[in-house]
């Protein structure tokens, strides 16, 4: 459990940390229950697949929350954390940046791109629920960010990526919190069409 310096005393705690406890997951369930998004595919993922995906080892859940008292606890939101490779092509880099990124990655010059380990946000949503405390999608942005900082210090690296549907509103948002846009295309499995955007630490 971690305790984050901010105006509100946020806390953020592993989904594998809760598990680990006596009826951890029945705890966790009643947790999520909680949590509502308009983005439906955000509050299905904590809600049915993110334990199924801390047990499997292929993403890391985080809560975000305040603490009421020892029992309680106001969840505010949530993020998860996968470790992915990343395609970077040198056309949508500045010199600057190429420079950085070739100290962690490896270049490929048969897509004129380099092929760069990083962090990838792979859930963040806020708490919609009419009872949950208001947090603002950029603190929750900053205290994702300074989880994947304590991450990568860990590692090597400092590149941190996310996958967006193609809406201009949440395009936005994250450009405004430092993210710049690949020109990488993708498909969700639900054959959804995703853009790219990408971070230096």
């Amino acid at each position: 459990m971690q305790n984050l310096a901010n105006k509100t005393d946020y806390k953020i705690q592993r989904i594998s940390e809760l598990l680990a406890m006596e009826n951890g997951e029945e705890y966790f369930d009643l947790t999520a229950e909680t949590f509502e998004s308009p983005n439906k595919d955000v509050e299905k993922f904590l809600k049915t697949k993110s334990v199924q995906a801390t047990k499997l080892n292929t993403a890391t859940t985080y809560l975000v929350y305040i603490e009421r008292n020892p029992v309680e606890i106001d969840l505010v939101g949530y993020f998860s954390l996968a470790m992915k490779m990343l395609t970077l092509k040198t056309v949508s880099l500045s010199k600057s940046t190429e420079k950085v990124i070739s100290r962690f990655g490896y270049y490929d010059e048969d897509s004129d791109s380099y092929k760069v380990p990083a962090i990838l946000i792979a859930q963040f949503g806020r708490n919609f629920n009419a009872d949950s405390s208001s947090i603002s999608g950029s603190e929750l942005m900053a205290i994702t960010l300074r989880q994947v900082k304590d991450v990568l210090s860990f590692l090597s690296g400092k590149t941190v990526f996310l996958e967006c549907e193609k809406e201009p509103k949440l395009i936005d948002f994250y450009k405004a919190n430092g993210f710049s846009i690949l020109d990488n295309e993708v498909l969700s499995k639900d054959k959804k069409e995703l853009m790219q955007l990408y971070r230096l630490l």
